[in-house]
């Protein structure tokens, strides 16, 4: 059977508007061509590939951030947009089109990762050029499922045997009417693909899928298990490499004029082409004439706002007391466009120091670690944690770096719910229990069919 070579490029199981989306830069763009026809070359398999990465900019461009983000405490209620509320009332409905855009991009680049694997052998690649592309693709098709996996589904220790209905993790391109996998096999089915792809990737790469990044992805994705051991043997193949430091500045958000050394794996912005890939972040602005859609939450920022000596506080917000009622301003993502940092040092700093101090590691590595934070963030080492902290005061002491740190990433709400399921915590947000129902997302109703169940409806 032909298959259309637009389709390859535009499906990734839900034909949605994708906003930004851009296909290939080749003259094949906007044709009709079969698969055939169209994927003639090796060069036309690289474009495929390099397509994926297209998409998984789309991905990371701010939107799956401050999904997770809304979820949590650390945002107070969008000002205008209600497909936004309804995450932040955590009662999401299948009809929202903001969140439908959102869950398609990662299933466009699983579809053409998926693709890739699937005809590869049919080119006349050198063994090393083919494997290295098989892991690519597995590497980006993994990646982007687990962003949906962990907004849309109940996270790892959920249940006891993680059981709970997790996603369709796609490996293959061709339409099934199936139903939703347990949320332990995905977390096994994305273990496996990066493990697969690790030893065929290049060592490091600013943009590309890499060892690094790769090892950087289990460290997190074993976290979030609490497998706190296995998590910073990940984190020490990364952060011994010596290829990242943090440097001096507090910002990670910088234009492609600046040079991050803390970045493992980033998209790019093309100011000169206006390819912007950090327009989601700019829900955040507080430096336009219009008010943005997004501020801090007053709880965040009380819990720093007594540290006048911390950078971050005074770089990155601001108390806006000259409304009716005040505001916490967010200053982290003003400008027009800027790379997103994706992975990077200080996440599996604060990642191995906590995992090390879990599972009865070297505490004298994670206090560095904290260390190493801290005196980038005041400049001095007046605010160092001390020699000989226990293993509790460790802890404490990452998840207080983490959430300033990672404001805006996304992360805060994947913290909520590991300490939930993991450690028995009883958190709420804004009242609600982090296990309730509208803590995850509802999927598209598209999704729904004789065997995908969609999520429980109601919120919490």
């Amino acid at each position: 059977m032909k298959k259309s070579f637009s389709a390859i490029l535009l499906a990734g199981g839900l034909l949605l508007n994708t906003g930004c989306e851009k296909l290939l830069d080749t003259p094949l763009q906007g044709t009709d061509l079969t698969e055939e026809e169209a994927l003639q070359t090796k060069q036309d398999v690289l474009n495929v590939l390099q397509s994926c990465y297209d998409v998984t900019a789309n991905v990371y461009n701010g939107r799956i951030q401050y999904l997770g983000e809304l979820l949590s405490d650390n945002l107070a209620k969008p000002r205008s947009n209600e497909d936004l509320t309804e995450v932040f009332n955590h009662n999401t409905l299948f009809f929202n089109s903001t969140i439908g855009g959102i869950y398609a991009d990662p299933y466009i680049t699983a579809f053409r990762c998926n693709r890739i694997l699937e005809i590869v052998d049919n080119f006349d690649f050198t063994t090393a050029e083919r494997n290295e592309i098989v892991a690519e693709a597995k590497f980006l098709r993994a990646i982007s499922q687990w962003e949906i996996l962990r907004l849309f589904a109940q996270p790892y220790g959920f249940t006891p045997n993680n059981g709970h209905d997790g996603i369709i993790y796609k490996t293959r391109t061709e339409e099934q009417i199936v139903a939703r996998s347990p949320v332990g096999v995905n977390y096994n089915e994305i273990i496996a693909d990066l493990e697969s792809a690790l030893p065929n990737l290049r060592p490091s790469s600013d943009y590309y899928a890499s060892q690094d990044a790769a090892n950087g992805f289990l460290a997190k994705i074993h976290f979030q298990m609490g497998d706190y051991a296995q998590a910073a043997v990940y984190a020490n193949a990364v952060i011994g490499s010596g290829r990242y430091s943090l440097g001096s500045s507090i910002d990670r958000f910088e234009n492609d004029t600046v040079d991050v050394t803390e970045a493992i794996f980033s998209n790019t912005s093309r100011p000169e082409f206006g390819d912007f890939r950090s327009s989601g972040f700019g829900n955040y602005r507080s430096d336009l004439a219009s008010p943005p859609e997004f501020f801090a939450s007053r709880e965040f920022y009380d819990i720093y706002a007594a540290d006048t000596s911390d950078r971050r506080l005074k770089n990155f917000f601001e108390l806006d007391e000259s409304g009716d009622a005040p505001r916490v301003l967010v200053k982290k993502f003003n400008q027009e466009w800027f790379n997103v940092t994706i992975l990077h040092l200080t996440d599996l700093k604060l990642l191995r120091a906590e995992a090390l101090a879990e599972s009865g590691g070297d505490l004298s590595v994670a206090i560095q670690d904290i260390n190493d934070v801290r005196e980038r963030a005041y400049g001095s080492n007046l605010n160092n944690l001390p020699a000989g902290s226990s293993a509790s005061q460790i802890i404490e002491a990452a998840r207080y770096e983490r959430r300033i740190e990672m404001f805006g990433e996304g992360d805060r709400i994947q913290q909520i719910k590991r300490r939930g399921a993991l450690e028995g915590e009883a958190t709420e947000v804004r009242t609600h229990p982090w296990d309730c129902n509208g803590m995850v997302i509802q999927f598209p109703i598209s999704e729904q069919t004789t065997k995908f169940e969609l999520n429980p409806t109601g919120g919490c």
